[in-house]
C-alpha cells in the first residue's frame, strides 16, 4: 500500500509541473504583463532617467543665456528720460543707416530714432550676440573717415567713433551687447558734438554699468 501511495503522489507532482510549462517563468516578464501589474517592491525601484535630466539641463542653459542677453539689450535702449537734456524728440520715421552703422554685423537690434530741434537726427541700435562678445564684433567693424577722440564712457569695455562728412557714429561694447549711435547733422562738427554728448549716457546703460 505504501508503494502505491508514493506513485500517486509522484503523479500529482508531475501533473502540477506540467500545468505550469506553458506559463512564463520569468518574474520580470510576469510583472510586465498588463494582467499582472504590481507595485514594485523596495528592491525593484526604477533608477531615475539621468540622460533625460542632463538633456533638459543642456537645453535650458542656452535659453537662460538668450533670455539674459535679450534683457540686457532692452535695458540698454535709450528712453526719452535718458535724453531729456539733449533737446530731442521721438522721430516718426527712421533715418537711413550711414556706411559705418551699416557695417555693424547683422543681428536683431532694438533701438529708437530721435530728432533735434535743429533737424539733426539721432539713431540708436542695440544688438546682442550669443556666439561671441560685443568687443569681437566691434573689432570687425572698419569705418572710413576721421576717427574720433572719445569722451569718458563708463560701462563700456571698448568705445570707438568715426565721422564721415556730416555723419558721426559711435560703437560701445560690453559683454554680449553692442550699442551703436549715429548722428547726422548739417555739419560734421555739430554731429561730432552731439554723438559725444550722448555716448556717456548710452554707455551708462550697458550691462554692469
Amino acid at each position: 500500500m505504501r508503494h502505491g501511495r508514493v506513485l500517486v503522489l509522484a503523479a500529482v507532482v508531475l501533473t502540477g509541473v506540467t500545468g505550469c510549462a506553458n506559463r512564463p517563468n520569468n518574474l520580470e516578464t510576469y510583472y510586465n504583463n498588463a494582467g499582472n501589474a504590481s507595485t514594485p517592491t523596495s528592491g525593484q525601484v526604477e533608477a531615475p532617467n539621468r540622460n533625460a535630466a542632463v538633456q533638459s539641463t543642456a537645453q535650458s542653459a542656452p535659453n537662460t543665456v538668450a533670455t539674459q542677453v535679450a534683457a540686457e539689450v532692452t535695458a540698454a535702449v535709450l528712453t526719452s528720460s535718458d535724453l531729456a537734456g539733449q533737446g530731442v524728440h521721438a522721430a516718426s520715421t527712421r533715418p537711413a543707416n550711414g556706411a559705418c552703422l551699416a557695417a555693424v554685423p547683422a543681428g536683431d537690434p532694438q533701438g529708437a530714432s530721435w530728432l533735434y530741434g535743429s533737424g539733426s537726427s539721432l539713431v540708436q541700435e542695440v544688438t546682442g550676440y550669443l556666439d561671441r562678445s560685443a568687443t569681437d564684433v566691434l573689432n570687425q567693424v572698419h569705418c572710413g573717415g576721421v576717427q574720433l577722440s572719445m569722451p569718458d564712457t563708463p560701462g563700456a569695455d571698448v568705445a570707438r567713433g568715426w565721422c564721415q562728412a556730416e555723419t558721426c557714429t559711435v560703437l560701445l561694447a560690453t559683454g554680449h551687447v553692442l550699442s551703436s549711435l549715429q548722428v547726422v547733422a548739417s555739419a560734421q562738427s555739430r554731429a561730432e558734438d552731439a554723438v559725444k554728448s550722448v555716448a556717456p549716457i548710452a554707455s551708462g546703460k550697458l550691462p554692469g554699468a
